[in-house]
């Protein structure tokens, strides 16, 4: 597929009845300003990239990764990703019979560190169908630490709880907002700890983790606009823009310069295969 110099580019992923082996590594480099139409598979796939932040629509819900997470996508769901930027992508694609383990239902996956290196020894030495003893071995390991992995239903979920919706709702709105959980608590006349176990049981992390991931999506949107870097940090309510920038690049793997870079240069045609 070539990409045009257009702002979007749309295009359906070359398919195929079946894989090559039970597990099968596909990786290539996809153009920013590009997007897949709905599409499914006879087989689950983990979907991944190295840096920056990979989006998908799966069964109609907006799903946001950034590097270090992955998103799994079952058999037989319909899904389509949104390539904004430059990204190096990698899927892993596992027969039904290989990923009984595996969710049910699609969601992402915080990728432990064993994880990461065996996609990367594998991706390194271009390996793609597994077919010999020691890369067997390899994908054994990575399909029960992936089984394994910490799952969660999206990297900003949401809830409706009543007590956790009007603070969501709030820092959704104003972002820079800087109630700590104890004056939240106050506002909701309960206290910190019943907040507290809320956002664990509903959300699965803690206040801090939620309002940095919402800092992040943010600032993904915040970046695609001229707005100078400084300002952006600002209206993410950071004093000053090194504080912005780690974070930044602790959840995506790329400074907010870079990112920018990325989605606002236009490219020339690029053969996909």
């Amino acid at each position: 597929m070539k990409n045009k110099n257009t702002a979007s580019s749309t295009f359906m992923p070359k398919l195929v009845e079946q894989l090559p082996s039970s597990v099968f590594v596909h990786y290539f480099h996809i153009a920013g300003g590009t997007e897949t139409m709905t599409h499914q598979h006879d087989w689950g796939q983990v979907h991944l990239i190295k840096q920056g932040v990979l989006e998908m629509e799966v069964n109609g819900r907006k799903m946001v990764s950034p590097a270090g997470f992955a998103i799994w996508t079952p058999a037989h769901t319909p899904h389509r990703a949104f390539n904004r930027q430059d990204i190096e992508y990698c899927a892993i694609n596992i027969d039904v019979s290989y990923s009984h383990r595996l969710p049910n239902q699609a969601c992402m996956i915080a990728l432990p560190p064993l994880v990461l290196a065996i996609i990367d020894d594998l991706v390194s030495r271009k390996v793609d169908k597994i077919e010999n003893h020691q890369d067997r071995c390899l994908t054994d390991v990575l399909l029960v630490r992936l089984a394994n992995a910490h799952q969660v239903d999206d990297f900003l979920p949401t809830t409706t709880d009543p007590l956790l919706r009007p603070i969501l709702s709030e820092l959704e709105a104003n972002p820079a907002n800087h109630c700590s959980m104890s004056e939240w608590a106050k506002r909701a006349f309960t206290t910190e700890r019943t907040l507290h176990r809320r956002f664990q049981k509903h959300l699965r992390m803690s206040f801090n983790e939620w309002r940095q991931r919402l800092k992040v999506v943010t600032a993904l949107q915040l970046l695609k606009q001229p707005t100078p870097i400084n300002q952006v940090a600002y209206q993410l309510g950071y004093s000053d823009a090194s504080a912005f920038i780690k974070m930044f690049r602790k959840h995506t793997g790329l400074t907010p310069a870079v990112y920018r870079q990325q989605i606002t240069v236009t490219l020339g045609p690029v053969e996909l295969s």
